[in-house]
């Protein structure tokens, strides 16, 4: 009976440690692949999301809801760029925010337009193209003439003549046949003066000298619009709506660019944004107006909603703004109605 005791308890054993090793691997297996999203800030597993939408919000900070997020010396997007510039905050190309951009791109884009002679990159994709003039051409688009020679200057931009006539230094024609002296001369002037027509290259030199200019900063105040980027989620298990913010982005406003378009400057993972304005609570400010010793963290501003941005996208098939599916007065409309059917499909997911 001790016997068959043992191997009872020895066979209890073995299947109590083979079921723990099966829930440790399998314990171990859930954290690996939770389905909770990266670039969530509050991580909601996705078995747990009873519906989603994603949302692209504008945010035009010259908005008086939005004032507190663009006071004077405490701009967010000030904050940013100069987070950057320190190497705290990485940078990316779109709002997917899956490929970094280098600081040195991002200061590229800093810079105004035109400073480095030639068209930006924006125009040259708009369709501009570069002055005929300042490429050979004959400024109205038509390309050079090869074959046509340039007539040689006289040093003050005027073609020289065809044929100078040899004087005797007061002003009268020389003699065509006279001293030996006149003509050997006259013939010395001429070799002299043929060599004109290198006075373009203090023009080559300028534009050389002028490509090399990196130019002038946009000043962090002129960077008045944001792009926000967002899950609409309701959480079954919490039952609550989550507004999970995925990515801000900074564009150039079209006034403010000579070429009359808005520009992306970069993209931010919000929840990089929500580390950095967390980390100096008392930096990172969104003012209020109202209560100046209640200033709120620009975290705490964004989780209580404090901001506006007008939805302009809504996730769709064709990936199309509502501006180019309805028009732009139409998709204004659209705007503020999609805002109100979010709402009420909020409100009937309470009704029973």
């Amino acid at each position: 009976m001790k016997q068959v005791g043992k191997v009872v308890w020895s066979v209890t054993t073995v299947a109590t440690v083979t079921l723990t090793a099966i829930g440790g691997v399998a314990q171990a297996q859930e954290r690996a692949t939770n389905g909770a999203n990266p670039l969530s800030v509050r991580e909601i597993n996705e078995n747990d999301i009873m519906m989603k939408k994603t949302l692209w919000r504008r945010v035009d900070l010259k908005e008086k809801q939005n004032r507190s997020l663009y006071s004077k010396n405490n701009e967010i997007t000030r904050y940013l760029i100069d987070a950057v510039k320190a190497g705290v905050l990485v940078p990316y190309e779109s709002d997917s925010v899956s490929r970094p951009m280098s600081v040195d791109k991002f200061r590229q884009r800093l810079v105004m337009p035109n400073q480095t002679g030639g068209l930006s990159a924006e125009e040259i994709a708009a369709g501009f193209k570069e002055d005929g003039a300042a490429n050979g051409g004959d400024g109205w688009g038509a390309p050079a003439d090869k074959n046509k020679k340039k007539p040689a200057e006289d040093g003050w931009g005027a073609p020289a003549p065809k044929k100078a006539a040899a004087d005797d230094g007061w002003g009268t024609p020389a003699p065509k046949k006279g001293a030996k002296k006149g003509a050997a001369t006259a013939k010395a002037n001429s070799k002299t003066k043929k060599p004109a027509a290198p006075v373009a290259q203090p023009k080559k030199d300028s534009v050389a000298v002028a490509s090399t200019i990196t130019g002038d900063e946009y000043f962090p105040s002129e960077f008045s619009l944001l792009e926000i980027k967002e899950d609409w989620v309701f959480d079954r298990k919490r039952s609550r709506l989550y507004h999970d913010i995925q990515s801000i982005g900074i564009l150039l406003p079209a006034d403010k660019n000579p070429a009359g378009l808005e520009v992306p400057v970069a993209y931010f993972r919000y929840k990089d944004l929500d580390r950095l304005f967390r980390s100096d609570p008392k930096k990172y400010i969104w003012y209020n107006p109202q209560n100046q010793a209640q200033h709120k963290n620009l975290a705490d501003a964004f989780d209580l909603r404090l901001i506006y941005g007008r939805i302009y996208k809504m996730s769709n098939a064709e990936d199309k703004t509502l501006v180019d599916m309805f028009g732009e007065k139409e998709g204004l409309l659209k705007s503020y109605q999609a805002e109100m059917d979010l709402m009420e499909t909020e409100h009937g997911l309470w009704e029973y």
